[in-house]
């Protein structure tokens, strides 16, 4: 909720936004010195300058010197964490950012153009975003493959969870009404990030879909495409798959093809192999299940970055 609180703040403040700067102010910005070095790479005045205009409008609390070291240490950390994406070989492509950049403006309801023109208007570069951004994506990624396995959510845990939700009603909750399960299976057409065609792979994906016609022989039918696979989901409810898939899925029939959607991947489409009712609300135990694991993940989080900076050589300039 309290994210959900700032980024409509955020929203606001960038629409509306008008401010212009005065010529001094912009003589100080084309001054610019090194504050930081994080093993070998340098952290400026200037990106401090404007990742703490940009957390000002994130979190209006944050004002002084407050802001500009949580400005400062965000950006040391945000070399940590690009620093190891690369060591370890994980990139997020320049599209998947901009993707993410474009659906923020999308829920504004202004374009990139304008999101970007918004924050050019308040002294930050759009490119602050997008690093941030960025950042996110490979981190996201960086915990789950090292930590994945840790993560494990109990039935006592979710119960207890349950029971102190709402006063208790939201076990009551869970244990009401009826589900849609979903017996589940994924294919996946890779498209390339350079040089892939992605109207082709479409057109491959619809071609797919109107020739099978069940479950059982979707291995056989993908095997002979090229970079293509088809993966298990298992028994899934609704609220536990991609967004863009959940208001079709009620109306998919067992053993067709859904439309072909984009991803970060490729084109992807999901085939139901079954589905039962079963009593409970699983949505509502789905929910808090992944609230414990974000909870569990902020800890293996913070114990990676620790790590992190326990072996970094960080430099901080007077």
């Amino acid at each position: 909720m309290q994210s959900r609180n700032r980024a409509t703040a955020f929203a606001g403040i960038l629409v509306g936004a008008t401010i212009a700067f005065a010529a001094s102010t912009l003589g100080a910005l084309a001054q610019t010195a090194i504050r930081v070095v994080v093993n070998g790479e340098a952290i400026t005045s200037n990106e401090i300058a404007s990742r703490a205009r940009f957390l000002r409008i994130v979190d209006r609390s944050t004002t002084g010197a407050s802001v500009e070291r949580a400005a400062m240490e965000e950006l040391v950390e945000e070399r940590l964490k690009l620093q190891e994406a690369k060591r370890v070989g994980l990139e997020v492509s320049q599209a998947q950012v901009d993707g993410a950049f474009a659906g923020i403006a999308q829920r504004m309801k202004i374009t990139p153009a304008q999101l970007g023109q918004a924050l050019s208007a308040q002294g930050i570069s759009p490119d602050t975003l997008k690093t941030r951004l960025r950042t996110q994506m490979v981190w996201q990624q960086l915990v789950v493959g090292r930590f994945s396995k840790s993560i494990n959510i109990s039935d006592s845990q979710i119960v207890d969870a349950l029971s102190k939700k709402d006063g208790g009603k939201g076990k009551e909750a869970a244990a009401s009404g009826s589900t849609e399960e979903y017996t589940i299976q994924q294919v996946i057409l890779i498209v390339p990030a350079k040089g892939g065609d992605a109207a082709a792979r479409t057109r491959e994906a619809e071609a797919l879909r109107s020739r099978v016609d069940g479950c059982d022989g979707i291995v056989d039918a993908v095997k002979p495409m090229k970079e293509a696979l088809v993966k298990n989901l298992g028994k899934r409810t609704a609220d536990e798959l991609p967004e863009q898939f959940r208001e079709e899925l009620g109306k998919m029939p067992v053993g067709k093809l859904s439309k072909p959607s984009r991803s970060a991947l490729g084109v992807e489409m999901l085939i139901i192999c079954g589905k039962r009712e079963v009593a409970g609300d699983f949505s509502i135990r789905s929910k808090v299940e992944q609230e414990l694991r974000n909870q569990e993940g902020e800890v293996y989080s913070r114990r990676y970055m620790n790590d992190l900076r326990r072996l970094a050589v960080i430099e901080y300039k007077k």
